[in-house]
């Protein structure tokens, strides 16, 4: 069971490291940024094979900013039941529209409770 202890914080620290990291960029970019929606021109598979599990799809988004259009010069994570022609809302730069972002306040608080109920099982776990 020792094991089981160790791995769940190591899962918490990994949890908290990403939800810090994306807390830092909010806040370094907060004010910077601009949200609008999009559609997604292109996606490109991490592993094209047919797995269904360990597999991410990047996607290039199209966009329009100030009445002009745009196509995105990153790719974002997207679900994996994203096609080409799905709407998602992006968030771009304001001084670089072709520049877009995947932080949200939602993968930071997603982050945090993940990493909160790791150490909850952890403590539980030694406990009894």
């Amino acid at each position: 069971m020792e094991r089981d202890v160790i791995v769940l914080y190591i899962i918490a620290g990994i949890s908290f490291s990403f939800a810090f990291f994306n807390c830092i960029l909010f806040a370094i970019k907060h004010g910077k940024t601009m949200k609008t929606s999009g559609t997604i021109v292109s996606i490109k598979s991490t592993n094209p094979t047919n797995e269904k599990w360990r597999n991410a799809k990047l996607a290039e988004i199209s966009y329009r900013v100030n009445d002009r259009s745009i196509v995105s010069k990153n790719r974002i994570q997207v679900p994996l039941t994203s096609k080409i022609g799905t709407p998602i809302t992006v968030r771009y730069d304001r001084n670089q529209p072709e520049r877009i972002y995947s932080y949200s306040a939602k993968r930071i608080i997603m982050g945090f409770l993940i990493g909160i109920g790791s150490v909850l099982i952890a403590v539980l776990m030694q406990i009894h």
